[in-house]
């Protein structure tokens, strides 16, 4: 049975606009990890929404509605090959408690997190906000923001480069350049490609409650995916999938 959002499934209209975004390193928290925090390999929808708001300067927890499924769509293409790293990071010893005197001697513990080492990736964004479309695809052009954007977390600071914006146009091409959904569609396997599957969250509501996972499929190596009976969209030279 089909969870996604009605919406989800609707053929979409109009124009998408595509920018690329890249820093040293990016950091998308895994859910399920604690202690030593693994990374997704590409931004969630939840990150993606909030990278947005920056760029336009939404106030915080503001925009929810406003990024919902309904509302705004997008597409992922990985630029560079994805490569994790780990590097410890120093922070405060809460298992003795959580402020610095109740810690005592030694308050500092070395702490592994996961990286992306080197990330970029080209964003494909649909709206139904022509104003708040407009408003983005001015920031992009002119290389402006409201906030400084990053990748997952804080420190992690990016910079992002306009491409274009593409109307539209919807295709029954196999070949997809795009990170895709295993629900979107099936996935024939190649040989002498390597699969990546991985569940992200996609959209949360204004209660900061996930409303849509994604199973995500690519190419270790960015080759494109073969998938039959997808829904998917040519936009420059690229077949995509939006998810």
């Amino acid at each position: 049975m089909d969870k996604r959002p009605a919406t989800a499934n609707a053929e979409l209209e109009g124009t998408v606009l595509v920018f690329d975004i890249w820093s040293d390193y990016a950091h998308y928290r895994k859910i399920e990890t604690t202690t030593s925090p693994l990374t997704y390999s590409i931004p969630t929808g939840t990150a993606l929404a909030g990278m947005l708001a920056a760029i336009l300067g939404l106030d915080r927890d503001s925009y929810y509605e406003t990024f919902s499924s309904k509302n705004m769509r997008f597409a992922i293409k990985i630029l560079n090959p994805l490569k994790k790293t780990r590097i410890n990071i120093t922070l405060l010893d809460t298992s003795r408690g959580f402020c610095l005197r109740d810690i005592g001697e030694n308050p500092r513990t070395l702490i592994p997190h996961e990286f992306m080492k080197d990330p970029k990736y080209r964003i494909y964004v649909w709206m139904t906000d022509n104003n708040l479309r407009t408003k983005l695809q001015k920031c992009l052009q002119e290389h402006k923001c409201y906030y400084t954007p990053c990748l997952g977390t804080a420190y992690l600071i990016a910079d992002f480069m306009y491409v274009n914006e593409y109307n539209l146009k919807r295709t029954d091409e196999e070949l997809v350049q795009s990170v895709a959904r295993m629900d979107n569609g099936n996935l024939l396997m190649e040989p002498h490609k390597q699969y990546y599957i991985e569940r992200i969250p996609v959209y949360m509501d204004r209660y900061r409650v996930v409303q849509d996972y994604a199973e995500t499929v690519y190419e270790v190596e960015r080759k494109p995916v073969k998938m039959s009976g997808v829904v998917s969209y040519k936009v420059g030279s690229d077949n995509i999938v939006f998810l």
